[in-house]
């Protein structure tokens, strides 16, 4: 038997091989719930997760505009997106704040609960499906398996622009 396991190991070191760098590229998520259902967000555009703490109300700002907070001597928006996800909201229990930063703006967004922040191979990431409301078309990129069950990726970037378009904050709708 160590006859044998001497031929094999020989064999494989008299060959000329190439060693495959099969390192795969990796993105970062943010993983959350909101009304039960799954998303996340690309790491990179959220800048920190904040347990929730008091938000104050603006008057006269859309509904979908929580309030603001003092974060870091800053005065910080927290908008909910849940009208755009076609979830309900949920008045209950502690909540999250994740602070993104697009390219045309920053805010706070709050999410029922923040599930994990993981890195996963950019393989793992699947087209969105074509059977997504059409709300939901206009802001997820992508669907993420992550263990049994399944999150839908949405870019932060169309979050915002959904948001401000369907606010009346953009000068363009």
């Amino acid at each position: 038997m160590s006859e044998q396991l001497e031929q094999i190991l020989s064999h494989y070191q008299d060959e000329n091989r190439e060693i495959a760098n099969v390192d795969e590229p990796q993105r970062s998520l943010v993983l959350f719930k909101l009304a039960e259902k799954k998303f996340a967000f690309y790491g990179s555009q959220i800048k920190e997760i904040l347990a929730e703490r008091p938000i104050s109300w603006v008057p006269g700002c859309p509904a979908s505009l929580e309030g603001v907070i003092n974060h870091r001597g800053r005065v910080e928006s927290v908008i909910n997106i849940n009208h755009l996800l076609d979830t309900p909201s949920q008045e209950t229990g502690k909540r999250t704040i994740l602070i993104g930063r697009g390219k045309k703006m920053q805010s706070g967004i709050l999410v029922d609960k923040l599930v994990d922040v993981l890195d996963v191979a950019e393989s793992q990431i699947h087209p969105a499906a074509d059977n997504l409301s059409a709300n939901m078309q206009k802001v997820v990129v992508g669907i993420v398996p992550v263990g049994s069950d399944y999150f839908a990726l949405l870019d932060l970037d169309l979050v915002f622009a959904r948001y401000l378009e369907i606010s009346g904050y953009d000068s363009q709708a």
